[in-house]
């Protein structure tokens, strides 16, 4: 299994943006899960003095996860993993699409496993197939679904808006993973696991 982390700071966290711009910097310096598990332990306590003694504690050089705090370096690549999430009707956080397949919310472990089990067994026909492992995931979502459908039409002081996009929870999505983006696991797995979540 591979498991991609992708950034979905919620507005109602204080804090959610400073840390998701943390843990980027801390991940341009290779050490991003050391920073993700310092900030789920210390979830309370994600000011920007708490952000750069986990940076000392984890052995980052300072002055560069600074630099990159005050000039918002990766911002961009938040709002575009934020972007991605509202299009494919992943609003919430936690969010996982395991190949594609969409997961909402914290789910017990046989949830997950029941769609596991699944995906391995649909990897395993297209491998046999003579698909190889390095081209697995992008076949595995090639024909996904780019966009979640538009949810229903809103009445009242709410009308001018636009529908909020809602996932089908049936549908396969195509979900873009980046190389550089933080991930545990060969990229020759036979399940890709993609969570957006933030850290508050």
């Amino acid at each position: 299994m591979k498991f991609v982390f992708k950034q979905n700071p919620l507005p109602m966290h204080q804090n959610a943006m400073i840390a998701a711009e943390a843990s980027l910097a801390a991940n341009a310096q290779g050490k991003f899960w050391q920073m993700h598990d310092k900030m789920f332990e210390n979830a309370r306590a994600l000011s920007r003095e708490d952000l750069e003694r986990y940076a000392r504690e984890i052995g980052l050089d300072l002055e560069r996860f600074k630099r990159s705090l005050d000039s918002h370096e990766f911002q961009r690549q938040i709002q575009a993993d934020q972007a991605l999430a509202q299009q494919l009707g992943a609003r919430g956080t936690p969010s996982f699409f395991i190949n594609g397949r969409p997961m909402r919310g914290a789910q017990p472990f046989e949830g997950f496993k029941t769609i596991i089990d699944e995906e391995i067994t649909r990897a395993n026909r297209l491998l046999a197939t003579g698909v190889t492992k390095a081209r697995l995931y992008a076949e595995l979502t090639k024909t996904g679904q780019t966009r979640a459908a538009a949810g229903p039409e809103k009445a009242g002081p709410d009308a001018k808006r636009p529908p909020r996009p809602r996932e089908d929870p049936n549908a396969v999505y195509k979900v873009t993973v980046a190389a550089d983006e933080p991930a545990i696991g060969p990229p020759t797995a036979l399940v890709t696991i993609v969570e957006w979540t933030d850290f508050q």
